[in-house]
């Protein structure tokens, strides 16, 4: 499925959420849930025609790494050939740093 941003949106998958604490702890599946709606790090996939048109600054492109406000936008999850693939689609203004290796 190809999912095509309109206006100012930005569509991003986020990073996965390990199964498993640093201390050696399983999570469960509910609170891994909670959890990954709360990540605010992950990849531009695809950008909307008006994205940062009118925000200062240098503007983030597909496959930059990037932090997000937490809780931004709508999470959506796609069945793809791999399994699961759980995505948000947020407002350009909702990215707060490119993330540089």
């Amino acid at each position: 499925m190809n999912i095509k941003p309109v206006e100012f949106k930005v569509l991003i998958k986020p990073d996965k959420v390990e199964g498993q604490t640093r201390g050696g702890l399983y999570l469960p599946d509910s609170a891994r849930d909670k959890q990954q709606f709360a990540v605010d790090r992950g990849e531009v996939i695809s950008v909307g025609e008006g994205f940062f048109r009118d925000l200062p600054g240098p503007a983030p492109k597909v496959g930059d790494r990037v932090i997000f406000n937490r809780y931004a936008g709508s999470l959506i999850t796609i069945d793809e050939g791999e399994g699961r693939v759980d995505y948000r689609l947020i407002n350009d203004k909702d990215i707060c740093a490119i993330l540089e290796e």
